[in-house]
């Protein structure tokens, strides 16, 4: 019987897949440090160019860079699991150079993905068994981009390297142990990944609208799975072997993205949406089974300005609310969000600072997870991308 449990776990971390249990891999939403406050816009890019819309680089003026991180704390909670934990790091940086004659490029590099975990449970049959779990990882994407405008219509093509390192270390301690053993996977991505985008301007009256459309074609990511095993014996006694080790190709599903922004003197909205066919099942043992299902998200926000020349602090002010909806890749699980930002602007300069808070909640039968993010972006620029009108 003992034989039996601890075969079982073995099996369990074989066959566990990073992204599939929740709170080991969701992949958050991205968003320029602009667009976090308005809901986590992005293809849309009511603020500054974005490596989900390759055309927005046809629109800068002059160089503008963008620069943001984040720091994240989460609860977890399921019928046998409880994890409280917290992550900081760079959200994006990105660079953009326009020579305002309808053409531009991009570069950049943007996270898709940062979590951090940990969690312990016991279990009472077959085997009286205590583990507890940790779980790190980041799935990025280095990114240049190139664009042409023609009159009110904007094309622009991408040329993305996806890497990322997932890293899991579970501890099982019997109660006949006195140290207990770990179970180590690494596993590694890779791949290249295009995108192709296409945006249309136009203003009415004294209003700027704007129509984007971007596909992200489906990416082939290889694969590297190592599996080791420590087994500790006591203090000075210790064995670790790897044994497992594989390489494999992995399809990074395919995903359409649109929405429609309108700029005016004092006000922007916006909103957007997005699609993702079933990607590969992959079997694993987390909190949740994992199994390829189509994903989607439909964001929305808003920003006022009340007057960007007044004397008065707080009218100079621009001030953000969003939210969003989203439902997971691979699990059946969907994530709420609202956000709310500040952002300020220099004196007499096109420079901005933005403060922005998110509050997330998954609802689930097996799994309440509840994110409070607070993020802050500094924005380097000369002037915003869209003028009164075109040209």
């Amino acid at each position: 019987m003992a034989l039996a449990a601890i075969f079982s776990l073995l099996w369990a971390q074989l066959t566990y897949n990073t992204l599939s249990g929740y709170g080991v891999g969701f992949p958050h939403l991205t968003a320029s440090g602009m667009g976090l406050g308005m809901g986590r816009l992005s293809v849309v890019g009511v603020g500054t160019g974005l490596p989900e819309q390759p055309a927005h680089s046809a629109h800068l003026t002059a160089m503008q860079a963008d620069f943001s991180g984040f720091g994240r704390s989460q609860v977890l909670r399921t019928p046998t699991q409880s994890a409280r934990f917290g992550a900081g790091a760079l959200q994006n940086l990105q660079m953009s150079f326009s020579r305002g004659k309808g053409w531009g490029f991009a570069l950049g590099l943007a996270p898709q993905a940062i979590q951090g975990y940990q969690a312990s449970s016991r279990l009472q049959e077959p085997l009286p068994l205590r583990y507890t779990e940790k779980a790190e990882g980041l799935l990025s994407t280095a990114y240049i981009q190139v664009a042409g405008r023609w009159r009110s219509l904007a094309f622009g093509y991408q040329f993305g390297y996806l890497w990322g390192t997932y890293e899991r270390q579970r501890s099982i301690q019997a109660s006949a142990q006195l140290l207990p053993d770990f179970l180590l996977t690494s596993q590694r991505l890779a791949g290249i990944q295009h995108r192709i985008g296409a945006l249309w301007q136009d203003s009415i009256g004294k209003w700027v609208y704007q129509v984007s459309l971007s596909h992200a074609f489906s990416a082939s990511l290889q694969r590297e799975l190592t599996y080791s095993l420590q087994k500790n014996f006591s203090f000075t006694s210790v064995l670790v072997d790897t044994f497992s080790h594989g390489q494999s190709f992995w399809r990074y599903p395919r995903q359409w993205r649109g929405g429609a922004a309108f700029v005016g003197a004092k006000w922007r909205f916006a909103v957007e949406g997005a699609v993702a066919p079933a990607s590969e099942r992959w079997e694993g043992a987390g909190t949740i089974p994992a199994e390829g299902r189509p994903a989607w998200d439909v964001r929305f926000g808003t920003e006022w300005q009340p007057d960007a020349r007044s004397p008065a602090f707080y009218k100079r002010l621009r001030y953000q609310a969003g939210g969003y909806v989203a439902q997971a890749p691979f699990v059946d699980v969907r994530l709420y969000g609202i956000t709310a930002g500040l952002g300020w602007q220099f004196p007499r300069s096109p420079n901005l600072i933005y403060l922005a808070m998110e509050y997330g909640l998954v609802p689930h039968s097996q799994v309440q997870e509840r994110t409070l993010q607070v993020s802050i972006a500094a924005v380097f620029r000369e002037l915003w991308f869209i003028p009164p009108r075109i040209d």
